[in-house]
């Protein structure tokens, strides 16, 4: 059996011979010139479903060629010639049978048939959608190479793996692209890696903490070409945990072109969408599947509005929320987590004893000693433009002998003139913000009776998109807790 796939060169097909009057590939009468039908070639092109059969033979007048699908023939008049047809795409392996019959004046048939396997190889989109960019804090990552940043793609800090997917997954200049095709026959599956909580996607809950920070939004980007495509698309995220299924039907694409699809996971699904293991893609109410029925799909992301609020300001979800995208030369590891935080809960009233909070080591000290390993704890929010705001936080140092930095050990508390994707921009920038304190007072860990209550008044910038920055300068152990930005 022969393979019909696209890419492949000629095929020589000379296999089975079946003649309607003898086993003898030669026929003739006595004084006459007799067929001689050697073989015939097979040669694919296309997406690998459109074949030419060029007979190889002497002494015949025609050829009739039989594709072996749905009584589909062509004749061949000429010396030489050869017949091609286009066999449907709607599988992707499918064996036929083919069989050319000489025929010459005078003479029986000859005929030669073959099995051959046709598998369609969809034709790859040439273009990618354009790549998601904004806080890297903001997204979390089903499928997606990343962010746009300086010309190339940055990953996500939040993402996972997809374990399977029922399609191809194809480079196109160093983005992948998922390719599902045959959907007027069936659906096209992604299976995660793990379930995705939509509750606290942007951060696994902490010691057993029900509480996090929610997704708000699914977004993706389809490509599809009509004629070979589909027009509308059906979504369904499958719950694994009780087969609970939300659904969105009958969606508009865009013809040859990448469609840009966001949805509100609470309102626009058949129900408020609580967890996703698996992503289903169809054929949608009132569209057509022609061809092969193919579909590119790329950035599937869970996004969450940009935040008015410090988000995990009590620590509670360890370092979620604080860091940076990028950092040349440095780490986006913001701080040690720490269970020597304020004796104060978020809301202000008195825990009776330490709550968690964000550490500082000697050796992960910025300002004048900033380096590979400072740790800046960072965070992005979006205020109302040209307000006053606070910026509050506790903070506590160690007080135990140690040679102190030049300016004494300290804790910095900054609020950035802008929004910012790698560390090094925001240090760059530090001299320019909108407030700043330096927090000197070492007397210790944080106690029933320790811990120093920073208020930093500012005024939001004409954008509204502001940023803090922490960092510690160190012989010994700080920490900051309980970090809020509020309406002045």
């Amino acid at each position: 059996m022969n393979l019909i796939k696209k890419g492949i060169g000629t095929l020589l097909i000379a296999g089975l011979m079946v003649s309607s009057c003898s086993d003898d590939d030669n026929i003739a009468s006595p004084g006459m010139t007799s067929i001689v039908l050697s073989s015939f070639e097979v040669t694919p092109s296309g997406d690998g479903t459109v074949v030419t059969v060029t007979p190889l033979s002497v002494g015949v007048d025609s050829y009739v060629v039989d594709f072996g699908h749905n009584g589909s023939t062509a004749t061949i008049s000429e010396q030489n010639g050869s017949a091609t047809y286009d066999y449907p795409n709607e599988v992707e392996e499918v064996s036929y049978t083919i069989t050319v019959t000489a025929k010459a004046t005078g003479q029986s048939d000859v005929t030669k048939s073959e099995n051959v396997t046709v598998i369609h190889t969809p034709p790859t989109v040439s273009t990618t959608p354009t790549s998601p960019d904004g806080n890297d804090s903001d997204v979390f990552a089903i499928f997606s190479n990343g962010m746009d940043f300086d010309g190339s793609l940055l990953s996500w800090e939040n993402r996972i793996d997809v374990a399977d997917v029922i399609a191809n997954i194809i480079p196109i200049d160093g983005n992948d692209i998922i390719q599902i095709s045959r959907l007027g026959a069936e659906a096209g599956v992604v299976e995660l890696d793990e379930e995705v909580v939509v509750a606290h996607a942007f951060a696994s809950p902490a010691n057993d903490n029900p509480d996090g920070i929610g997704a708000t939004d699914i977004h993706f980007d389809v490509h599809s070409v009509f004629a070979e495509g589909i027009n509308k698309l059906k979504i369904t995220l499958i719950n694994g945990d009780n087969d609970d299924e939300y659904v969105l039907d009958g969606i508009d694409l865009v013809d040859s072109e990448w469609a840009n699809l966001s949805y509100d996971l609470a309102t626009d699904f058949s129900a408020p969408v609580v967890r996703i293991d698996e992503i289903k893609f169809e054929v949608g109410a009132g569209g057509t599947a022609n061809d092969h029925a193919t579909i590119s799909v790329d950035n599937i992301i869970l996004t969450k509005d940009p935040s008015a609020t410090i988000l995990n300001g009590g620590f509670d979800l360890s370092t979620a929320q604080w860091r940076f995208a990028t950092f040349t030369d440095g780490t986006t590891t913001p701080f040690g987590s720490s269970s020597d935080g304020s004796w104060t809960n978020y809301d202000g009233t008195d825990n009776g004893s330490k709550t968690r909070g964000a550490k500082w080591t000697s050796s992960q000290s910025g300002g004048p000693q900033q380096g590979s390993s400072s740790r800046n704890a960072y965070q992005a929010v979006t205020l109302t433009p040209n307000t006053d705001y606070i910026l509050e936080y506790e903070y506590a140092i160690k007080d135990d002998t140690a040679d102190d930095p030049i300016g004494g050990r300290r804790i910095v508390g900054i609020v950035l003139d802008g929004h910012y994707i790698d560390g090094a921009d925001a240090i760059a920038d530090i001299d320019s913000n909108l407030g700043n304190h330096v927090g000197t007072i070492a007397q210790g860990k944080f106690s029933d009776t320790v811990g120093t209550l920073v208020q930093i008044p500012f005024t939001s910038n004409d954008s509204g998109e502001v940023s803090v920055l922490f960092y510690a300068v160190t012989p010994k152990d700080a920490w900051i807790d309980n970090v809020k930005v509020y309406a002045n």
